[in-house]
């Protein structure tokens, strides 16, 4: 996988229609133990002895081949014909190989012989922009999940937070979006914590985004960012917030405002999800 940086290295592509990543971020991913953690416990949490399973999207099988010990079928859903290949294997030598059905294929496409008692669809990124959760999600809803079946994640609560970022170094200006991984230096915030939107798994979601709210200034200042973050509800008690490798926190630039602490501050987005940051907006009005 050609990549210039870490933000390229975390944003699949989407434009050859495989959204592939490399074998290294997989890795990456797997050895991140707060995520690789987190999701064990939300199956642990939801998988029966007796149930089906789905996992859209299983990159190297390691979590469909936990959840074949779990639960007593698996459908494996991977449409990278390169990681499939991967996975395939990491199957084939598992114990639980019978257990697994494994699909080259779209989870956009994808439709079981029989709908599942669970659902993973770990395709998330920051707000959901990037990734096709959402897309994902409403569909699985409709032809995988049976009625009364439980989906990781269940669902996903988007927060601004408004604040001043130092984009300018050495009196050069490069305003752009950036996720805060470990080392870079975080905003200063200026304002309360708001929830912009939420997705909700149980139902159909929408998939373009667009409105605007009312965010408090608790301090005095010059507002020139937005720091984004998504809460999520993998199961009914699992929750994950926020890692280098899933969902990292991500600066955006807004046009500069001078503030007053007690302020009430309108910010105004506009996102489709599986885009990109870039062609999103992001407004102080």
């Amino acid at each position: 996988m050609n990549v210039s940086s870490r933000l390229d290295h975390h944003t699949p592509k989407y434009e050859d229609q495989v959204g592939n990543f490399g074998l290294s971020y997989h890795l990456e991913m797997l050895k991140d133990t707060e995520r690789v953690g987190r999701i064990r416990q939300a199956l642990d949490e939801v998988l029966q002895p007796d149930g089906i399973h789905c996992e859209l999207g299983i990159g190297t099988g390691v979590f469909a081949i936990y959840a074949a010990s779990k639960c007593r079928k698996v459908y494996a859903v991977e449409k990278d014909p390169a990681i499939y290949a991967f996975a395939k294997k990491n199957i084939q030598e598992s114990i639980y190989a019978d257990k697994i059905e494994l699909y080259l294929a779209d989870g956009l496409d994808f439709v079981p012989e029989e709908k599942a008692d669970t659902l993973l669809v770990e395709m998330m990124s920051i707000w959901c922009i990037n990734e096709p959760q959402v897309t994902v999600m409403n569909h699985a809803r409709k032809h995988i999940l049976r009625a009364g079946g439980v989906s990781i994640p269940s669902r996903i609560v988007n927060l601004v937070e408004l604040g001043h970022y130092d984009f300018e170094v050495m009196g050069v200006p490069c305003p752009s979006s950036l996720p805060q991984f470990s080392g870079i230096t975080a905003p200063r915030i200026m304002t309360q914590s708001a929830v912009f939107n939420t997705f909700d798994f149980g139902k159909a979601n929408t998939e373009t985004i667009e409105d605007q709210i009312q965010i408090k200034a608790l301090v005095s200042g010059n507002v020139n960012c937005a720091r984004l973050s998504s809460l999520v509800q993998l199961s009914p008690s699992i929750t994950f917030y926020s890692t280098d490798s899933l969902m990292p926190l991500t600066i955006v630039p807004l046009r500069a405002r001078a503030v007053q602490a007690g302020d009430e501050l309108t910010f105004y987005s506009q996102f489709k999800v599986r885009t990109d940051l870039e062609r999103s907006r992001f407004e102080l009005r």
